[in-house]
């Protein structure tokens, strides 16, 4: 209940109770028919007074960094939650592990065009088939059968996707403060369209017209705020995949599981015919940063051993306890609670197919489970429970102060949900220690040139740190 309280009190500390401007969009347009510009006026929404502002006057008084902290504490959580999770749950495992965690965690950000899971997905695809990995040695175990995606590489795609998001709609909307475009953003469920069409009190559709001509500049801008590996190639991808959209979306609508050859065939429209690129020379990595890499890799494997080895126990301990039989899709959120008093457990959140008569049926859906680190049997599991991530709003500090997306129910009782501490004092910034377990585990000499010079001048200058694995 307290999770709930303090959600709306930020709801209604972020909507300020101020009249449009007369004669800004959303004062002419109150009377008009429908959609996103009723609830612009139904809101009494203060960005269209703002809009009315010098582009150069871009202060924030109207938002306190505490304002701005709780919406965009807010909004990492929405895009986690609902478009992060579904996104991961829609995808085959045996594609996730061949070739789409890494470009999921790498260049699967939530803007774009499209339905903001629909723009990770098929953010993703693109980013896989336009700049594909060798395939890995045949002495390389990473093909296992199950899929642990790295959590902090989740956290950080959801960051970035946000900082994106601002970029991009603070260009469509240049008068818009930081507080108002994340304001704007929690009104519109972190969708860029219908942001843009709030903040001009218009619809949708009409606002994707007006955005169709800007986009590529609006799509570069928000690749560099979000890191993204190649911005000029995402800005024409994204800015033509709109081309596209008569033939992907649907099949998006129709297939909320895709299959293998789904995703092949998005593939194919996405990126039918690639650019001819002539091969960057060779790197030469030190012998330093290789062992370090390698190091990296196996510290990743061992760890991802040991947490599945306690999602299979969970997962024995949940079918002995409803009888209801469960096949494994992918583990999402893993920590630790190392500190003192936590016992050393895992709290994991991870995806599960229900299976009748030796088949799936329906969609993963998603459980946590709190367990000890050697899970030895079944009496090591403490906890182990569907959450739904719509509704499931449990608190547990101990995650959120490490920055570990991972949802938690709500009633059950957990190790860290009686943690109390002030909302601010959880970090919400998009600085994450460089590098993570993510830039490790997928390391390519021919694609992460940046990361692989980075190495080089951190061990020189004896800066380098291990991640958090």
């Amino acid at each position: 209940m307290a999770g709930r309280r303090s959600r709306r009190r930020r709801r209604r500390r972020a909507n300020l109770d101020v009249e449009p401007a007369v004669g800004s969009p959303a004062k002419a347009s109150s009377s008009s028919s429908g959609g996103s510009t009723d609830r612009v006026a139904q809101r009494k929404n203060p960005l269209s007074r703002l809009q009315q502002q010098p582009e150069e006057e871009d202060d924030d008084e109207a938002w306190t960094q505490s304002d701005k902290r709780a919406m965009r504490r807010d909004l990492l959580n929405l895009i986690h939650r609902r478009y992060y999770l579904d996104a991961i749950s829609r995808l085959p495992p045996a594609a996730l592990r061949a070739t789409l965690a890494r470009a999921l965690l790498v260049g699967g950000h939530c803007f774009g065009p499209l339905h903001p899971a629909h723009n990770i997905i098929l953010n993703s695809l693109w980013y896989a088939a336009a700049f594909p990995l060798p395939p890995p040695p045949t002495d390389d175990d990473s093909t296992a059968d199950d899929v642990l995606l790295s959590t902090d590489g989740i956290a950080r795609i959801c960051h970035r996707s946000l900082d994106g998001l601002l970029a991009s709609l603070r260009h469509f909307c240049p008068s818009l403060s930081t507080g108002d475009a994340l304001c704007q953003l929690m009104y519109a469920d972190a969708d860029l369209a219908e942001a843009v069409a709030l903040a001009n009190g218009t619809s949708k559709s009409s606002a994707l017209l007006v955005m169709a001509p800007r986009n590529l500049a609006a799509f570069h801008l928000a690749a560099q705020a979000a890191q993204h590996p190649n911005p000029v190639a995402f800005a024409r991808f994204a800015s033509s995949v709109v081309n596209a959209e008569c033939s992907v979306v649907p099949l998006l609508l129709i297939r909320h599981v895709l299959s293998t050859q789904d995703i092949d065939h998005l593939s194919n429209v996405l990126v039918p015919v690639l650019p001819y690129e002539p091969p960057d020379s060779p790197l030469m990595l030190s012998p330093q940063a290789l062992d370090l890499i390698s190091c990296q890799k196996k510290k990743f494997k061992d760890s991802a051993r040991q947490v599945l080895s306690v999602v299979n126990m969970a997962l024995q301990q949940y079918t002995l306890q409803t009888g209801e039989q469960l096949i494994l899709h992918s583990v999402c959120g893993v920590n630790l609670l190392d500190k003192s008093g936590l016992n050393n457990c895992y709290h994991i959140n991870f995806l599960a197919y229900r299976k009748d008569c030796d088949s799936v049926v329906g969609a993963p859906v998603l459980f946590f489970t709190e367990a000890t680190i050697l899970t030895r049997d079944e009496s090591d599991i403490h906890l182990c429970v569907l959450v739904d991530p719509a509704t499931d709003i449990g608190c547990c500090f101990a995650c959120e102060a490490k920055k570990k997306k991972i949802v938690h129910p709500t009633y059950d009782e957990y190790l860290g949900c009686r943690e109390f501490v002030e909302e601010d004092e959880v970090d919400c910034g998009s600085n994450f220690p460089n590098p993570l377990d993510v830039d490790f585990v997928f390391f390519d000499a021919d694609r992460d040139r940046a990361f692989a010079s980075y190495l080089d001048e951190s061990i020189g200058s004896g800066n380098i740190s291990s991640p958090d694995v």
